[in-house]
């Protein structure tokens, strides 16, 4: 067997120097800076995240006045055209008008980035939208950083849960938690 074939990499390694290495070929062949400006400068394809709601999310299709909802997780490994944002902590906190059926928030967020000489990224988000059909969870979450690294970039978090507690939401206490997986990616500047 040749040392080629018993170099073992681990999958997930695999592919983020898959994802580094398109990113700087493409980085190095782009016909000009324009066109590098919608790039994804930074892409976290791995974390996870807990979001609390207050008041909990009922069934009714009909939503309260109003539902706080808070959110923390960790994203990492990251792949950053600059390679120095390779992980952060990530926290949101916001309302809307939200049942388990779906509904619309807003709020702001941090990016709290791992690596030294870094700055966290701090960017508010208008245009929160989940629906939970049969359950599952999709929550589509895109706002601008206002300050810190990324100034100007555009942040898209993408959640699927695919097992919301249908039989929480018809408690009294309503859904109050959900976990699991997201990605987190900034575009354009």
């Amino acid at each position: 067997m040749s040392a080629l074939h018993s170099l073992r990499i681990p999958r997930r390694l695999l592919a983020v120097l898959v994802l580094l290495l398109a990113g700087v070929a493409w980085t190095c062949t782009a016909p000009n800076a324009a066109a590098r400006t919608t790039a994804s400068l930074v892409t976290c394809p791995v974390g996870t995240q807990t979001t609390v709601y207050s008041p909990g999310l009922k069934l009714p299709a009909t939503p309260p006045a109003s539902v706080s909802l808070t959110t923390a997780g960790s994203l990492g490994p990251c792949v950053s055209l600059d390679l120095n944002h390779t992980g952060a902590s990530f926290s949101v906190t916001g309302s809307g008008q939200l049942t388990c059926l779906g509904g619309n928030s807003s709020g702001s967020g941090r990016l709290d980035w791992v690596n030294p000489g870094t700055s966290d990224s701090y960017f508010d988000f208008t245009g929160g939208i989940s629906l939970r059909p049969d359950g599952v969870t999709v929550l589509v979450l895109t706002g601008k950083v206002a300050s810190g690294d990324y100034t100007g970039a555009t942040v898209v978090e993408t959640v699927v849960l695919a097992s919301t507690d249908l039989t929480a939401c018809l408690s009294p206490a309503g859904l109050t938690s959900v976990s699991g997986p997201f990605t987190v990616s900034l575009v354009g500047v």
